[in-house]
């Protein structure tokens, strides 16, 4: 049987599909069967006070999509303006390219897998500062 596997710690929390989870008593595995799920680690959700850079808001902006906690419309229109202005930051073609498909995954409604490609993103950010000195 195919599917993704979850191992989750005692008290580990996930977000799937807008419901929050929490494994109860000792640790789990669940096996998630249906494809297009969206799952994210509460561990790896980004906290808004530390989403201070430029790639690290517009992360944000778009894991708050993910999750259903903020107007589609309002947010999605949030982060186009963000990838615009991210295309003026970055000069990389790679970097660029990633920006052009987070851009027409949120044109498509599909915030899950453009929250997907800006964790390279936000990698390659943090690269970038820590060689420039900067945040």
């Amino acid at each position: 049987m195919g599917g993704l596997v979850l191992k989750l710690r005692a008290g580990e929390r996930v977000l799937v599909n807008g419901a929050a989870l929490e494994s109860c008593g000792r640790p789990s595995r669940l096996r998630v069967i249906t494809p297009g799920t969206d799952i994210l680690r509460m561990r790896d959700a980004i906290d808004p006070e530390a989403a201070r850079t430029p790639v690290g808001q517009l992360a944000h902006v778009v894991q708050m999509l993910v999750a259903g906690a903020v107007d589609p419309a309002a947010a999605a229109q949030e982060a186009r303006v963000r990838v615009d202005d991210l295309r003026a930051a970055f000069v990389e073609p790679g970097d660029l390219t990633v920006l052009d498909r987070v851009a027409e995954l949120l044109d498509e409604g599909r915030a899950y897998p453009a929250l997907r490609l800006l964790r390279d993103l936000r990698d390659r950010e943090a690269r970038i500062f820590a060689m420039t000195g900067g945040m």
